[in-house]
């Protein structure tokens, strides 16, 4: 009797396991992932295409292939939308340029990238898809803001009167929670976030839940009233005429102004703009209307076309297409000019990563042809630059492809990520992860790995980190604030030193600084990567105690 127990277990075991490997395989993109079919996970079925990673050449790489929509449309190009949320997923759009637009997302947890959603699908599910209608890009970074990801559709982004057959733009917010993708413009009038006009670029002001827009090519600025679901067409400064390049990168002050720019000096996009208009940033203030300033001068009539802030959102680094690298700095509303990395101004620049630490930013030379392509280490304080590693270094596959795109866009674990695709070439865009302390320590430029990890004992807190610790180390971290219903409500930055030789720091939990917003229960302190010199490990995050 024992016997036969035993044999039925195993049996049904085997039945399981063999169904979950069908649903598992079946779940999965018609294209498979590169590097064939993950192993099933019994914990989860996956009822979504969805693609595992794969190692690179070099430690410090990793890459997925987006899979294929449920609908077979092919994700094949992605222009500057890679972004993640304060979590550390990773959110990207792949879109075919034709018909429909993807968004995807990488679980940290699992990493495993998903898809969430698409424009149509999203858009027919709230009765919003009109016949013959189209939605060509997400071109938008992804945009993290109180528990959704929003995007926003560009149909037509030519620079002439072809936005005007669209019925016009859609706003769309991924739900995490719900793990639904919205289509927020179906509430609005006409089902549209503005007639015809087509969006390039979004940005959030945190402090007002609003975004905000930029069309192209009128390069007119919009708001969207997150609580109200209403857009609003706030127009361009008088002098602004005509179609033009428009800025694929702007941002909000803490004061609510937003800073805006427009113009290229490239061939292939300059319109005869004139240069004294677009030489210098304007704004929008929500009081004053359009302003210009004449003082926060551009190296030519170039837009700003990626950025990113401080981990403290008191500085902002942003920079041209051309790689011209700007400061604003918020408390004084002040603007520098920084300088450029060391490489050809026919070079694209549309990758742009700064830095935990504040010293380096990831920089990309783009659209040089297939293995050209690579990142830069650009030194802020110095100026100084070199070619960090090329695409060919990093990954064979996502070599092959001509262009790499993606800014603002680290996960926790201190690796940012890019995407590598050529057009209309009917293979999928790579996302490829890039850790730039491992890959420094793998063509030895660092002189070892250095680990950094921190466990409770008692009433301290016992950080550590690895290797011969020849030399002083400054460690971040940030410590968040919950509330009672245990949202994520403020955080708090700082920093530990070790000296020279020393290997281990104890701290008493009690003197690390909490944030003092009204209200807040407990609080946890994470460990920051700084995407310079050492990488965390997987003992990383604490709970401190209730405030």
């Amino acid at each position: 009797m024992t016997n036969y127990f035993n044999l039925t277990s195993l049996r049904r075991l085997a039945i399981l396991y063999l169904t979950a490997t069908l649903i598992a395989c079946a779940s999965t993109s018609k294209t498979p992932p590169e590097g064939g079919l993950p192993l099933p996970q019994l914990t989860e079925v996956i009822s979504v295409p969805y693609a595992r990673e794969r190692a690179g050449k070099i430690d410090g790489v990793t890459v997925w292939q987006l899979p294929n929509a449920p609908g077979g449309e092919r994700p094949d190009q992605c222009w500057l939308a890679v972004g993640s949320d304060a979590e550390g997923d990773i959110y990207i759009s792949g879109h075919d340029h034709i018909s429909n637009s993807m968004l995807y997302r990488m679980h940290q947890s699992d990493n495993t990238l998903r898809w969430v959603g698409d424009a149509r699908t999203a858009s027919q599910t709230a009765n919003n898809w009109q016949v013959g209608e189209s939605a060509e890009k997400f071109h938008t970074r992804p945009i993290a803001h109180n528990g959704r990801v929003y995007v926003a559709t560009l149909d037509k982004s030519g620079m002439n009167t072809s936005y005007l057959s669209t019925r016009g733009f859609h706003w769309y917010g991924y739900d995490k929670v719900d793990n639904e993708l919205l289509d927020l413009s179906a509430s609005e009038q006409n089902g549209v976030g503005a007639a015809h006009l087509q969006i390039v670029t979004i940005q959030k002001d945190t402090k007002n839940n609003l975004l905000y827009g930029m069309s192209v090519p009128e390069n007119k600025l919009l708001k969207y009233d997150v609580e109200q679901g209403i857009t609003t067409v706030l127009g361009r400064p008088p002098a602004w005429n005509g179609y033009f390049y428009s800025n694929r990168f702007m941002w909000v002050d803490s004061r609510g102004r937003v800073y805006i720019t427009g113009g290229s000096s490239r061939r292939q996009w300059n319109q005869d703009e004139p240069e004294r208009v677009f030489n210098h940033v304007w704004y929008y203030d929500p009081l004053s209307g359009f302003g210009e300033l004449p003082a926060f001068a551009l190296q030519g009539a170039n837009a700003i076309e990626v950025g990113q802030w401080d981990r403290t959102h008191k500085k902002l680094y942003s920079s041209d297409d051309q790689g011209n690298i700007y400061l604003f700095t918020d408390a004084t509303a002040s603007w520098t000019f920084l300088g450029r990395p060391d490489f050809s101004r026919s070079a694209k620049t549309w990758i742009f990563q700064l830095s935990a630490d504040e010293k380096k930013i990831y920089i990309g030379r783009s659209d040089m042809g297939a293995s050209r392509n690579a990142i830069y280490e650009y030194d802020i304080a110095s100026g100084d630059s070199f070619e960090l590693a090329n695409m060919e270094e990093l990954d064979k596959r996502a070599s092959s492809e001509d262009f790499i795109t993606g800014y603002d866009s680290w996960d926790s674990n201190g690796s940012f990520y890019i995407a590598a695709f050529s057009m209309n070439d009917n293979e999928n865009v790579r996302m490829v992860a890039i850790n730039p302390v491992r890959i420094k320590v793998a063509k030895g430029i660092l002189p070892e790995l250095v680990e950094v990890n921190a466990q409770a004992q008692a009433d301290n807190i016992i950080v550590t980190r690895s290797g011969v610790a020849a030399q002083p180390l400054t460690l971040l971290y940030e410590v968040r604030a919950y509330n009672k219903d245990k949202h994520w409500v403020d955080s708090s930055y700082g920093e530990l030193t070790f000296a020279t030789h020393q290997k281990q720091i104890v701290v008493n939990s009690e003197s690390i600084k909490r944030p003092n917003t009204h209200g807040l229960v407990t609080a946890t302190l994470s460990l920051i990567g700084d995407g310079n010199v050492y990488v965390i490990g997987d003992n990383r995050q604490l709970l401190l105690a209730k405030l």
